[in-house]
């Protein structure tokens, strides 16, 4: 057996106690409501209108066999209103006024800007200039208009509308937001901290919520800035979002850069990046570059000959103080030294640069580059997606190679299994979506990118072999410059967040591809006692090796614009240095929002500091900073084994009480962030955020294998259908953080010829195994919109994304009847028996009648996915929602 096969086939759950009997905490959160309608009742029309529209705004457009035909794609769309005389139509209400049309984009969307004089008014869209075809308020078709108001002196309005979900959004209904500060006298303001100066206005002419102002006639300097609204102080948002609050400082780097202001109306938090001039580079170890000198900075703990080889000469390098390090070895060599690259050198042998932030590809070398001062190519970073609660991400895992390397992705050839392939949009394959337009369709919040760091391994490989922590992997690069292959990263990065998705990556510093990765600068870097299963565990508790890999998170934070971390074998880290890692960055970017979670078990080895590191039972210590792990537990009870053929509760067996705990997001006993004895404990979430919910990941049997390899049989519309719809439906009607894998939203399967065992293990197996054949979201139509439903229904609905602990102990209930769970939650904190969500999983092969609390109930979820019907019969092997209206 290979060194890498061992590793990949690691028993996570080896050693997890069983799931605790029946808990049941309360439940509630404050819900939009996705309640369907009871015949005669207009407020239920309006709410299954709303669902309806919800379901399809974060997903829909593709004609399946569960959902209703779409309409012909339109050939014009208007909007006429109350405004169309205004701006010079013979009359207002004029479908077919040549004012009134918006002009179709690249993306499918329909755009156009108004210029509207003051005051209030109501509109529609109608398609194809008649009123045979035309939706209001939500998407609705022939629904109520949908009111404007323009405030007063006038502004010139843009306006969306998504064929698909047949919702138009304006931007009109915040008051003008304005980038006040010192710096608007230079940019033709009267007066600097001028709210009421046009100049630094800001917009949002994709109607995301998101304003922004970018400029590049800023000087280099140090500026502050405040956001105001309805171009006065009476309403004004400073530092961390806090109404009138404290100047938001920024530094411009050069004359030049461009300085781009976002501000969230729904967070009120404004953020400034100017970053296209020549920032510096973070002042770290590695390769420090300036256009007159580059500083060299090694850890060489053991040996003081030290030297760096550049342009043809070895320089010696010599102790230096730097503060938060040790036994650092620094030499400053003078010149442009942009592009070159550089050889470290300890007691005479080559070794490489643990900071290199560019490498030579199958060396030790690095390259000199400035990452910092290397812009994306539109200029200046897309302003991130929001995340107001991190339990609103719904994260779909991926690996850059399998996702768009077969043809049927529709990616360019060039970009096939690359990173700019990842981000290509207008791809299809007969008709239906692909690549980054399937992730916007299934409605996922966040990609995790499978590492993505310079690994040791030739592709098709999942690269968990990390070389180099700081340089993008050239295998998934179309690029050899360096300063090419670093922007199409942070292109890519800034592609997904222009498309509404955040990018979290999966990072493996618990082990290098072999110890000779750093083991000739010193042993320093491992641990004594093999912990990884690899024969090269990360020693992080050397202070400089926590440093080391807090340096390089920062580097993809900070140079790369990333959203968070999946850390592979989280379990051999200590959870003070993750604790540390987190702090720090979510101290430093507090806008950002990171999010960091990961395997809290090891390669299954005896750690003699096992209660020292990340462990279920240390999770708690880790919630102030928002750290969680993937909930094994809960998979095991969901799915059964990892590789066995034996289901658990998708299967109509297991424990439904480890089902209906997992339910409630797997909360402490106790709302303390203190340790727990039981390493092990599958009770360890003090925040729902904590606890990464999935049945399905690279590792092992995929849901669909590990279905039919446990006898489900009959496809999509089979049993085996209906198994994975439960277990998928399970997972995203569960307080926490669902995870999704990469094709299981339309079966995909790892299995070529009846071969089960390279599909249990398939980290490095051709591409006939692993890639992605898109000719499966076709064939398999009917899940890909349960899971788009699905996702629509948990985004929608606030009562299945519980924000606290107490939330879920007050607010939520859960009852095992039989082999069913029934979830009763609450939208009121001020009420919380007062239920309007219930969720019944049934994994039985009969109808089951749920007893609903008092009442006008709607049916919103069944076995095809989303609907709107009445009555208490639940669906077998499916999850069925209820909410009241």
């Amino acid at each position: 057996m290979s060194r890498r096969l061992f590793w990949r086939i690691r028993s996570p759950h080896t050693g997890f106690r069983s799931a605790p009997s029946v808990r049941t905490p309360s439940v509630h959160t404050s819900s939009v409501p996705l309640a369907s309608p009871r015949a005669g009742s207009r407020t239920a029309l309006r709410r299954a209108a709303t669902l309806l529209a919800s379901v399809a705004l974060l997903g829909g457009g593709l004609t399946l066999s569960a959902s209703p035909a779409l309409a012909a794609a339109p050939t014009a769309v208007s909007l006429p209103g109350t405004f169309d005389s205004a701006i010079g139509c013979s009359a207002d209400w004029q479908p077919d006024c040549a004012q009134a049309q918006l002009t179709r984009q690249a993306d499918g969307r329909w755009k156009a800007s108004l210029s509207l004089p003051a005051g209030s008014y109501t509109y529609k869209i109608a398609v194809n200039g008649s009123w045979t075809e035309n939706y209001g308020s939500g998407g609705v078709p022939g629904g109520a208009n949908i009111s404007l108001t323009v405030p007063s002196g006038g502004e010139r309005v843009g306006f969306v509308y998504d064929p698909d979900t047949h919702v138009v959004t304006d931007n009109s209904a915040m008051p003008v937001v304005t980038a006040a500060g010192d710096y608007q006298s230079g940019l033709g303001c009267a007066a600097n901290w001028s709210a009421g100066c046009t100049a630094t206005t800001m917009t949002d002419p994709d109607g995301t919520g998101v304003y922004t102002y970018s400029t590049t006639a800023i000087p280099a300097g140090d500026w502050n800035t405040k956001v105001t609204l309805g171009q006065t102080w009476g309403t004004n948002y400073g530092a961390g979002g806090v109404a009138g609050g404290a100047d938001i400082p920024f530094t411009v780097p050069a004359d030049g850069a461009r300085t781009t202001f976002s501000y969230n109306a729904a967070t009120h938090l404004m953020t400034v990046v100017s970053n296209q001039g020549a920032t510096a580079p973070l002042d770290t170890l590695g390769a420090l570059y300036t256009s007159s000198a580059t500083t060299f900075r090694i850890w060489s703990p053991d040996s003081s000959n030290v030297s760096v080889a550049v342009g043809g000469t070895s320089h010696p390098m010599t102790a230096t103080t730097l503060g938060g390090y040790t036994d650092v070895y620094q030499a400053v060599v003078s010149g442009d030294l942009k592009d070159q690259p550089y050889q470290f050198s300890v007691n005479g042998v080559a070794v490489p640069d643990p900071y290199a932030q560019m490498v030579k590809p199958g060396t030790t070398q690095g390259v000199v580059v400035d990452t910092a001062a290397v812009a994306p190519s539109s200029g200046g970073w897309a302003p991130r997606p929001a995340l107001v609660n991190r339990e609103d991400a719904v994260v779909y895992e991926l690996s850059t190679h399998d996702f768009t390397i077969d043809p049927s992705s529709g990616v360019d050839a060039g970009r096939r299994g690359k990173f700019l392939g990842l981000v290509q949009t207008g791809t299809t394959y007969n008709g239906v979506k692909t690549g980054i337009d399937h992730l916007k369709e299934l409605g996922v919040t966040a990609v995790q990118l499978m590492p993505s760091f310079d690994f040791g391994s030739t592709v098709p490989n999942w690269g968990y072999d990390p070389v180099d922590y700081n340089t993008p992997e050239e295998q998934y690069s179309q690029f050899t410059a360096p300063e090419d292959r670093i922007r199409e990263y942070k292109d890519m990065v800034d592609a997904f967040h222009r498309n509404g998705i955040r990018v979290i990556m999966d990072v493996v510093y618990n082990h290098t591809y072999t110890k000779s990765v750093f083991g000739n600068i010193t042993g320093k870097y491992y641990t004594g006692t093999d912990l990884s299963g690899t024969g090269d565990s990360i020693d992080d508790g050397n202070p400089m090796v926590s440093r080391m890999i807090q340096d390089s998170l920062e580097h993809w934070v900070r140079d790369y614009d990333v959203d968070g971390f999946r850390f592979d074998l989280a379990g051999v880290h200590y959870y003070k240095d993750a604790y540390n890692w987190a702090n720090y960055l979510q101290t430093t970017y507090p806008d950002r929002d990171l999010m960091f979670y990961g395997e809290p078990w090891n390669g299954g080895a005896g750690d003699p500091n096992e209660a020292q590191k990340v462990r279920y039972g240390t999770l708690p210590a880790l919630a102030p900073v928002h750290f969680g792990a993937f909930n094994g537990v809960y998979r095991d009870a969901i799915r059964g084994g990892t590789n066995d053929n034996v289901m658990g509760f998708m299967g109509g067996s297991g424990n439904p009480s480890a089902v209906a705990f997992g339910m409630t997001g797997s909360p402490t006993d106790a709302d303390s962030t203190g340790t727990l004895s039981d390493l092990w404990t599958p009770a360890f979430a003090d925040r729902p955020d904590q606890t990464m919910n999935y049945v399905s990941i690279h590792d092992n049997l995929d849901l669909y294998d590990k279905i039919t390899y446990s006898g489900g049989t009959g496809g999509a519309t089979g049993t085996a259908g209906r198994i994975d719809r439960l277990a998928v439906g399970t997972v995203l009607t569960s307080q926490g953080v669902p995870v999704i894998a990469e094709g299981d939203e339309f079966l995909r399967s790892k299995v070529v010829n009846g071969d089960y065992d390279t599909a249990k293990n398939s980290y490095n197996a051709p591409d006939s195994v692993n890639a992605i054949h898109w000719g499966d979201k076709i064939t398999n139509a009917s899940i890909f919109a349960y899971y788009r439903d699905a996702i629509a229904l948990r985004r929608a609905t606030a009562s299945l994304r519980l924000t606290t602990w107490s939330a879920i102990h007050n607010q939520m209930t859960t009852q095992v009847d039989g082999s069913t769970v029934i979830a009763r939650i609450s939208s009121d904190p001020g009420a919380p028996t007062t239920y309007d969500t219930v969720v019944v999983a049934n994994p039985t092969a009969g109808a089951y009648n749920v007893t609903l609390p008092s009442g006008t109930w709607t049916k919103v979820l069944d076995a095809s996915g989303a609907t709107s019907a009445t009555g208490t019969s639940c669906d077998p092997r499916a999850v069925t929602v209820f909410t009241r209206s």
